[in-house]
This record gives C-alpha cells, structure tokens and sequence, in this order.
C-alpha cells in the first residue's frame, strides 16, 4: 500500500457522523445541522428542469475540458462578478466536479514530490489542504490565523518557509471564520509568489455569500488584474456551486486563471478523476 495514506487524518464529516449516530434531537425542537456545511435551501427549480431535459446526454463520454459553451458562460461571469478583463475561455477556464476534488489533484500537479516542499495555508483549515499536502509528497505547514480578525498572520512565514513553499493555499471567505482577505493583502501574497516562485489556489467558494448591505468580497484574479497582470501568472481560482447554489450533489464547479498552471492540470486531469461536461 501508498505509505503516504498512512498520513490522513480521517476525514472530518466520517468522523462526526460516528459521534452523532446514537444522538437524537429533542423531539419538541428542529434541529439546525452545524457540523457540515451543506446547504439548507432546496436547489434552484430550472437547474432540475435543466438535468431532467438532458439525461440523455448520458449516454456520452464528457471532454476533459469541458463543454467549450459552459467555459464561455464561466469566463463571462468571472469578468463581470471580478471587472476581470476578457479571460481566454480555452486556456484560462477548467470545469471540474465541484471543488474538493479539484483542490486535493491540483496539488499533485504542481508540486515535485522530490523536491522537499512545503504547502502552505491557513490554520484552521480545510481538511483536503493536508491530505493535498502528504499525497503530492510535500509536507503541509499551518499558518495560525488572527483570533481578532480571522485572517492567517502570515507576517510570522520566514523567508526560508517561502523558499521551501511550492503552493499556498488561501480560502476567502474564509472556513470556518468567515474572514474576507482585502485586496492589499491578496496582493502581497502574489508579490510573495512571485519573488519565492510558488503557485496560489484560492479557495473562494463562498465568495457569493455576504451581506446584502457589503461588497462583494474580492477575489484572486481580480487583485492581479488590479496590478496590471491579465495573465494571472503563478495564480488560480477554484469555484463551486455547491455553497451559492445549494448544489452540494451536483459536483459542479472550475478552475480559472494562469494558463500555462491550467494546461499542467489539465493534463493531469485526462489520466484522473471525472470529466465535467
């Protein structure tokens, strides 16, 4: 067997589901499931009509890449949502089945596994940064977050952990603290990709949950594209429509951003793992 499984935790939702089994809800009260991040609303009515009217389309292998159609729809909701300039859909947009899948691959993608690297993000974390970690042949390092803010102090990396790091995970909003990252800050984490060469996922799949009366939170791509850098380089998004759509068993989600990144990945990507259409 892979001596690298040897070093999961288990997962966290098995793992809660063993200490709930035997617990029961008062009867006279509802019971609110904080445990899991799943969404509680039933999904949208056209997505069911949509899946119903083209369960046909089973009967065909998926592209790797995607429908080009839905890689067009991706790229033009980016520009708008993030004032991004006109994103390439064919080498800036990858659909992939949701984002959990996607996160844990990517990291096999970019990383050498020889070469004693460390992947970087926040703490508290999500659990697949640490599994991505120790399956690419890297080593994970926690970066503890600001009890006063939620953000990761990422003042206290030392200029030999950015030496060492090959990828650093963000998640923004973030989970579980809810902490928006402001564009300053994103964009001192991409200055600090570029002069230690590693490559940025962010995880902002709750970034279309906020306040009515707040911006919308900022993004990745759209703090590149503040500094002049439509290319996105050493920089990648990963959105889902589990959490803003109430479609957790959709599996539907993308990648977007640097392409020459994207083009590793997606190669990576015709040997493992399921097509998106």
């Amino acid at each position: 067997m892979n001596p690298l499984l040897d070093a999961l935790q288990p997962y966290p939702f098995a793992r809660l589901q063993r200490l709930f089994e035997d617990l029961q809800p008062p009867a006279d009260q509802a019971l609110i499931k904080l445990s899991v991040g799943e969404p509680q609303h039933p999904p949208p009515a056209f997505v069911l009509q949509e899946v119903a009217a083209h369960l046909g389309r089973i009967a065909n292998y998926p592209a790797t890449a995607g429908m080009r159609e839905l890689r067009v729809a991706i790229a033009a909701w980016l520009e708008r949502r993030f004032g991004l300039e006109a994103m390439d859909p064919d080498t800036q947009v990858l659909p992939v089945n949701g984002t959990r899948e996607a996160l844990f691959a990517f990291a096999q993608a970019v990383i050498d596994p020889g070469a004693g690297s460390l992947v970087l993000s926040p703490n508290p974390f999500y659990q697949i940064y640490e599994g991505a970690a120790f399956m690419a042949g890297a080593a994970p390092a926690f970066i503890n977050c600001d009890a006063d803010n939620g953000l990761p102090y990422f003042d206290a990396v030392t200029p030999d952990t950015c030496r060492r790091c090959a990828l650093l995970y963000i998640c923004s909003p973030g989970n579980p603290s809810g902490a928006v990252m402001p564009l300053p800050l994103l964009q001192k984490l991409i200055g600090l990709a570029h002069e230690y060469d590693f490559v940025i996922a962010s995880d902002e799949c709750y970034c279309e949950i906020y306040p009515a009366d707040s911006p919308p939170p900022p993004g990745l791509l759209e703090a590149c594209r503040a500094q002049g850098d439509t290319r996105y380089s050493r920089c990648v998004v990963f959105h889902s429509l589990s959490k803003r759509s109430n479609l957790p068993g959709l599996r539907s989600g993308f990648v977007a951003g640097d392409a020459n990144v994207l083009r590793a990945f997606l190669a990576y990507r015709t040997y493992h793992g399921c097509a998106m259409p």
